[in-house]
């Protein structure tokens, strides 16, 4: 419904859902109605893990469509405009974020600083794809060199928030900065990374394709 309105005032559809989300949410629906809130959204265990399990799948399927949307030749396009703004959209925002974990008292961080320092510069330089994507698509920018600048300065960021979030996992499960864990943490995303913009993407491809031309049933490609 949100959607919906922002649309009729010229703006993106997914800027009514994102508020919906923070409406719903206990900063505000949960703040001004906690009893209703609660009754909605039970804070029992088993509801919980049922929520949970569908937070996953969409993210899941958030991410699959991601990476179906990325578009390796879009980014040589472009070339040098969008390596720029990806440069400055990263390591301006991540060096703030990281700046401010050092400088945060001990007592409101969750263990470890380093850590917590990486996450919030991460958090603050990481951009979603597929958000960027709807945005410039809705609002008809897509084929303009403006929106192909975004989108595929986008899609670096994205990936280079993904091998940061990696690094800062590595050094979290090992409780510290460890170098044999760290190497092995990098050398594993890289490999991932590599896999999946090349035998990978050619693999789903031809299974969706497969499949797609092979079965019957309405929703054997999902």
């Amino acid at each position: 419904g949100l959607g919906e309105v922002m649309q009729r005032f010229g703006q993106p559809a997914i800027i009514g859902n994102l508020l919906a989300g923070l409406i719903l949410g206990p900063s505000l629906f949960g703040w001004l109605w906690p009893e209703a809130h609660a009754l909605i959204f039970p804070k029992g265990p088993e509801t919980k893990n049922l929520i949970t399990g569908i937070s996953d799948m969409g993210v899941m399927m958030l991410l699959l469509l991601t990476g179906m949307e990325t578009d390796l030749k879009l980014v040589r396009r472009v070339g040098m405009p969008a390596i720029a703004v990806t440069i400055a959209g990263v390591a301006v925002p991540f060096a703030c974020g990281f700046a401010l974990g050092q400088f945060l008292p001990a007592d409101i961080l969750p263990g470890n600083k380093l850590v917590a320092s990486l996450f919030l510069g991460t958090a603050l330089s990481i951009s979603s794809i597929k958000i960027v994507a709807m945005v410039v698509r809705e609002m008809n920018f897509m084929r303009r060199n403006l929106g192909q600048i975004i989108v595929a300065s986008a899609i670096m960021e994205d990936t280079t928030g993904w091998i940061i979030i990696a690094i800062t996992l590595g050094i979290a499960g090992a409780g510290g900065f460890a170098i044999g864990t760290l190497a092995k943490t990098i050398i594993g995303t890289a490999v991932f990374l590599a896999l999946s913009y090349t035998i990978g993407r050619k693999l789903v491809f031809w299974l969706i394709r497969w499949v797609n031309d092979t079965f019957v049933s309405e929703y054997a490609v999902v």
